[in-house]
């Protein structure tokens, strides 16, 4: 290992032998929670190579990985002693993840269908038809029409076998913690289910072929499926958003972005552009920065990249720093400039109500109805449903503990109810804000409707950060689902605040990689340099300070020795950012105002500090 390598590639590196380990111990002791989250960690440090550029480093795990999933599908004899705790769990899940990553990395899609229909065979229900079209969106992504069509006549010989068999898990379902929430003939519903899914198949096939999307179709397949299972849907969501990007960027024209590389804006306010002293401070911060050593790096007092405008470059803003640094002043600007330069609107998720002032409107989701917001949901059928979770554990952890069970035992049982639990609270979570959205969809994003692009802060309160965060991610795939469908009447910059709260979600990286071609981008704002590598590598970065720089953070991947001493230093408003092109770094100030006669004064005020310095 050379020592170009950074500490947070070895680490990530590291995460993958702990995570190889820990997927042999869980087939060694068929633990299947430990199987699943080992393949996880494994999957992480795999797309973390990928995300960064190093494709044969995430090749290589890849293939390791693969191999670990095929020697469990060889040895998985379900009639052997050594895998009776296994049984046909461990080889339908050592296939899917094989497929899973082969068609993360782009490596083989033979190998990758070969994989699914092994663990067609062994799945069950409604997981079968997950399986049917988890082939069938792969083979359309890679323009296999005719395998397509190979897949829609196995589901209808196999009708009466995946009636049953759906019909079996939602009886199963009906006694689990949401039984209050089915009715019904299980015959009738599962029969529905079918048909909805064999018209899905069906309609896939003939858009695909004319160049059609129909993501709104599969998802409301999706939603009919997802009450009856504990599987996460979440990566057929994803797929299924790509393909429908996919046609939607062929059969289209995409938005029109500028023809130049950069667009120079400063972030100042942009009635004193012309003052003579942003002139001064710039040459005083320049001998600032010779005066304490920092050589080969340069000064542009608020200058950036209006987002999107670069076609060579990031379209996207990263922006890290300590609390009181200046990030969210920056943020303000850098919206206010897009709104002005290129007629962006913008989406906020405000989760201290910092930006209430410059809002248009603003959308609250759960809590206390504030006076400020245009729209309130309450969603209290959420709140509900977590009760009736938490009682249906209190219920089980008491049988459980009446039976004389030991602690371990008890923790072990109560973990694998969790587990099964918490994909559908997800799911339910997930329905009702998509059921809100889509119902009241031109009020919540009056994009386009109104005379000047609108600012919309959106306000989840829902007293638990996980809801919250789950509420924020439904946000952002169904925006991302109107910029693919071309309602999104303009360009539209989301505003995430907290972003280490969404690090790694699905919905954060699909933005990152197919907004830009549908008008969307995405500001990240963080406090924490332990930032998403995968939104890093998309994105323009501005730096303010931060006391400390963790060397395993992504972050530290970009900077130079001298860069993370200067970071330690950097006053109120300063911040660091990269020009891609220029390759060199550059020391910028943002003053710490919102009005010109304030941004003046700020002005006036850091080149006295200076003139003293130098």
């Amino acid at each position: 290992m050379t020592q170009q390598v950074s500490t947070y590639q070895e680490n990530m590196r590291e995460k993958a032998k702990q995570a190889e380990e820990r997927i042999k111990r869980a087939i060694a002791r068929g633990l299947p929670s430990e199987f699943i989250e080992g393949f996880l960690d494994y999957e992480q440090a795999i797309l973390y190579f990928e995300s960064v550029g190093k494709r044969a480093d995430a090749l290589s795990l890849g293939r390791r990985l693969v191999r670990i999933m095929e020697v469990v599908d060889e040895k998985g004899d379900r009639d052997a002693p050594k895998f009776a705790k296994l049984g046909p769990f461990f080889i339908l899940f050592a296939n899917q993840f094989k497929a899973r990553i082969l068609e993360r990395l782009n490596a083989d899609l033979t190998e990758a269908t070969a994989a699914r229909v092994k663990a067609l065979e062994l799945a069950e229900g409604v997981e079968a038809i997950e399986q049917i079209l988890q082939i069938m969106v792969n083979l359309l992504l890679e323009d296999h029409l005719d395998f397509g069509i190979r897949y829609l006549e196995y589901a209808r010989e196999k009708k009466d076998e995946l009636i049953s068999e759906i019909r079996t898990q939602i009886d199963e379902t009906k006694k689990g913690l949401f039984s209050k929430l089915f009715s019904g003939d299980s015959t009738k519903v599962a029969t529905k289910i079918y048909r909805d899914f064999l018209s899905l198949l069906a309609l896939m096939l003939e858009r695909r072929e004319r160049g059609l999307g129909f993501y709104s179709d599969a998802i409301r397949v999706l939603r009919n499926l997802r009450p009856y299972v504990s599987f996460d849907f979440s990566y057929l969501e994803e797929r299924l958003l790509a393909l429908e990007a996919k046609i939607r960027a062929s059969s289209q024209d995409i938005v029109d972005l500028p023809e130049i590389s950069h667009v120079p804006s400063k972030i100042i306010p942009h009635t004193i552009l012309d003052d003579p002293q942003i002139k001064v401070l710039e040459d005083l911060i320049r001998k600032y920065l010779k005066v304490r050593n920092y050589h080969g790096i340069d000064c542009k007092v608020s200058y950036t990249p209006v987002l999107g405008a670069n076609p060579a470059g990031p379209p996207h803003l990263a922006v890290v720093g300590q609390t009181g640094s200046g990030k969210t002043t920056f943020a303000r600007h850098v919206i206010k400039e897009n709104r002005r330069i290129q007629q962006t609107a913008t989406v906020i998720f405000d989760h201290h109500f910092e930006y209430a002032d410059i809002a248009d409107y603003i959308v609250q989701f759960g809590g206390e109805e504030q006076e400020e917001a245009s729209l309130y949901y309450p969603l209290e059928e959420l709140g509900e449903t977590f009760e009736q979770a938490r009682e249906f554990m209190q219920q089980q952890q008491q049988l459980f503990a009446q039976k004389g069970m030991n602690p371990e035992d008890l923790a072990a049982k109560m973990k694998t109810f969790q587990e099964q639990t918490r994909p559908m609270v997800r799911n339910f979570i997930i329905d009702a804000v998509e059921a809100v959205l889509e119902k009241d969809e031109d009020k919540i994003f009056p994009i386009g409707n109104a005379e000047e692009p609108p600012i919309i802060a959106i306000w989840a309160q829902l007293g638990d950060t996980e809801t919250a965060n789950i509420v924020i991610e439904t946000i952002m795939k169904h925006l991302l689902q109107m910029a693919i469908e071309g309602r999104l009447k303009q360009k539209t910059i989301l505003v995430n605040e907290e972003a280490q709260r969404l690090a790694g979600s699905q919905w954060v990286r699909s933005i990152s990689s197919e907004g830009r071609k549908f008008g969307l981008f995405q500001i990240s704002i963080s406090q924490l340099p332990e930032f998403d590598p995968w939104v890093l590598s998309n994105s323009e970065v501005a730096i303010f300070r931060l006391r400390r720089l963790d060397q395993s953070s992504p972050l530290a991947d970009l900077l130079t020795p001298e860069i993370k001493r200067l970071i330690t230093e950097l006053e109120i408003g300063e911040y660091l950012s990269y020009d891609r092109e220029k390759r060199k770094w550059f020391l910028g100030y943002n003053p710490e105002a919102l009005t010109p006669m304030h941004a003046k004064t700020a002005l006036q005020n850091k080149i006295d500090r200076l003139r003293k310095i130098v």
